[in-house]
């Protein structure tokens, strides 16, 4: 315990120099105060204060954006929320997150979190965060240096994930989607489009084995890397069924008609890449 308040103490020392930092070099230390906290208490973020409730945004890609807006949209619904806006994904910066989130006595001010976590570093901090929601982007091929391949990453991030967190998964990525199976979860996707192939002609496609049966996987539609619709002719393993699902979409008007359990809604298209009506599906699910 007296780890944890010196780590506290320091913490907060090092953000308010860093805040000065800033000011005068225009340099961002974003993590810096968790390095240091980690550093004194190496369990700092399993023991420091947490709001009652957490979202976790983690994936490939779009994770920045999805956690901005998520932070916006419950900031706009009159939340106080804390946030790692910028990026910062480590354990040193979600370690940053949390410190900024409680008084120098350690008492919470935040009622809820959006935290954006880094793939690689979920073992480092699901088992200490709890996340109420965790929101999944997608898992695709990356540097192979660091992730391997997405696999690899889904395993960490399912053996690190607590039984009872509820997912919000991308139905159209039959990696992540298949995530902590027995985990309550909603799953957003996005219609059969015009601009859709029924062949996947990226060179990065790394589901074309059915994972039950190891037959080769039928596409209805692909879009990029492996996202899109798929089966196996074999055995009947295919793409969850969307419980958010975007439907045919009017680059004109920018208007995005989205299928939910409550009815049809209709939403403004923030961008006319798919890549970021992805990150927008994955908010509304939320």
């Amino acid at each position: 315990m007296i780890r944890y308040y010196a780590a506290l103490f320091a913490g907060k020392c090092v953000r308010l120099a860093s805040a000065m930092l800033k000011k005068l070099l225009k340099k961002e230390g974003t993590n810096l105060p968790g390095q240091i906290a980690l550093k004194i208490c190496p369990d700092f973020i399993n023991r420091v204060k947490k709001p009652e409730t957490v979202i976790a945004v983690t994936g490939t890609n779009g994770k920045t954006t999805l956690t901005n807006l998520i932070a916006d949209l419950l900031t706009k619904n009159g939340y106080n929320v804390l946030s790692n806006r910028l990026g910062s994904n480590i354990n040193s910066g979600v370690a940053t997150a949390l410190l900024n989130g409680v008084s120098l006595f350690g008492k919470e001010k935040y009622p809820i979190a959006v935290l954006e976590v880094d793939e690689r570093s979920a073992f480092r901090v699901f088992p200490y965060i709890h996340p109420t929601y965790l929101v999944v982007t997608n898992l695709l091929r990356d540097s192979q240096r660091r992730n391997a391949h997405p696999h690899y990453i889904f395993d960490i991030i399912s053996g690190a994930m607590p039984d009872d967190t509820t997912l919000i998964l991308n139905a159209d990525d039959l990696i992540s989607s298949n995530l902590k199976p027995d985990n309550p979860r909603v799953y957003y996707g996005i219609g059969h489009q015009p601009f859709d192939h029924t062949d996947c002609r990226n060179l990065l496609n790394d589901m074309q084995i059915c994972p039950k049966c190891h037959g080769l996987i039928e596409y209805e539609y692909s879009r990029y890397n492996h996202i899109g619709r798929a089966k196996c002719p074999s055995c009947g393993f295919t793409a969850p069924k969307a419980d958010y699902l975007a439907g045919l979409m009017d680059y004109q008007t920018m208007k995005m008609p989205v299928e939910t359990p409550q009815g049809e809604e209709t939403y403004r298209m923030i961008s006319d890449s798919i890549f970021n009506l992805y990150n927008e599906m994955a908010a509304i699910a939320f």
